[in-house]
C-alpha cells in the first residue's frame, strides 16, 4: 500500500532542507593584509555581486593574523571562498582541497621603506625590521631580498612583526622604533600623502604574482559555479569599481596548476606555521 503519509514527510523535509541551503551563508575569507575597515570597504562589491548573483547572503571574514588566516584556510571548513596570498593559496590548494580560479592582472610589489634617503649600508649595523606576519608574502619577498643583499637574520639585522595596518608601520618607522618596513604596493598607496612625503623607498620589486581567489565545492555550488561567478564579476560594474578600491588593474581567470611554480615560497611559509 502506498504510503503518502511518508512521502509527504520526505517531501516537506526535502523542501526544507533546499530552503535552508539557500539561506546559509557564503563566507569570503580574506586575508588580513589591511585593517578590518579597509577589507570591508574594499570587497563590498564583490559581496553586494554574489548576494545577487547566488541569491544568498555573503559574509566577509579575515584574520588577526596571517598565520592564523592560514590555518583557518587550511582545515577548510570555514571559507566557500578566500583571497589570499600566492604562498598560502598554494598551503589551501593542496592541504584543504581549494581551487585556483582567479587572479590580478597586475602582480604584487613589495616596498622596503626607511625614514631617511640613505642608502641600506648607511643603515645600523644592526637593522630593525618591521613587517606585517611571518608568513606575509610581502615581508617574504622583502627577507628574500634582503638575504640577497648579505643580510642575515640574528647577523646585521632583526626582524619583530606586528599585528597592524600599513600606516601603524609607518608610524613606528617615523617615531624611530624600527629602522625599516616591508610594505606591499597597496598599502603604500593607501597612506596618506603627508605619510609619503616623509618616507623614502629603499626597495621596490618587480611585480609577483597578486593575490589569488580560490573556492571549494561546499553548500551545493560546484566549482564551475564559482567559476563563472567570479567570471561574471571581472566583468561587471561591482568588479570595475573593486578595482578602483584596491589600486589594482583588471582580473585574470587561471588553470588548476597555476601556483605549481610556487612550492619553495609556501615550504618556508608552512615550516614558520608549525614554529
Amino acid at each position: 500500500m502506498f504510503n503518502f503519509k511518508f512521502v509527504f514527510v520526505c517531501f516537506v523535509s526535502l523542501v526544507s532542507t533546499l530552503f535552508a541551503q539557500e539561506l546559509e551563508s557564503l563566507k569570503i575569507g580574506i586575508a588580513p593584509h589591511s585593517s578590518a575597515r579597509i577589507i570591508y570597504e574594499a570587497h563590498r562589491d564583490l559581496k553586494t555581486f554574489l548576494e545577487d548573483y547566488f541569491h544568498r547572503p555573503v559574509q566577509i571574514l579575515s584574520a588577526k593574523t596571517f598565520s592564523d588566516f592560514a590555518e583557518t584556510c587550511d582545515r577548510g571548513d570555514t571559507y566557500d571562498l578566500i583571497i589570499t596570498s600566492p604562498n598560502l593559496a598554494y598551503l589551501a590548494q593542496h592541504q584543504a582541497h581549494y581551487v585556483p580560479l582567479m587572479t590580478y592582472t597586475k602582480g604584487l610589489e613589495t616596498i622596503i621603506l626607511s625614514r631617511t634617503s640613505a642608502s641600506l649600508k648607511e643603515h645600523p649595523k644592526s637593522i630593525k625590521i618591521a613587517g606585517q606576519d611571518p608568513v606575509s608574502y610581502a615581508t617574504l619577498c622583502g627577507e628574500e631580498w634582503l638575504e640577497q643583499q648579505g643580510y642575515v637574520p640574528g647577523k646585521n639585522l632583526t626582524y619583530s612583526y606586528y599585528i597592524s595596518a600599513s600606516d601603524s608601520l609607518a608610524t613606528l618607522l617615523l617615531k624611530n622604533q624600527v629602522d625599516l618596513i616591508i610594505i606591499s604596493l597597496p598599502n603604500y598607496l593607501r597612506l596618506d600623502q603627508e605619510l609619503q612625503n616623509q618616507l623614502f623607498v629603499v626597495y621596490h620589486s618587480q611585480p609577483k604574482p597578486g593575490r589569488i581567489f580560490l573556492a571549494k565545492a561546499s553548500k551545493g555550488l560546484a566549482i564551475e559555479e564559482w567559476h563563472n561567478a567570479l567570471l561574471a564579476f571581472s566583468q561587471s560594474q561591482e568588479g570595475a569599481r573593486h578595482l578602483v578600491a584596491t589600486k589594482l588593474e583588471g582580473f585574470e581567470m587561471l588553470e588548476p596548476d597555476a601556483l605549481d611554480n610556487l612550492h619553495g615560497i609556501a615550504q618556508k611559509t608552512s615550516s614558520r606555521l608549525m614554529r
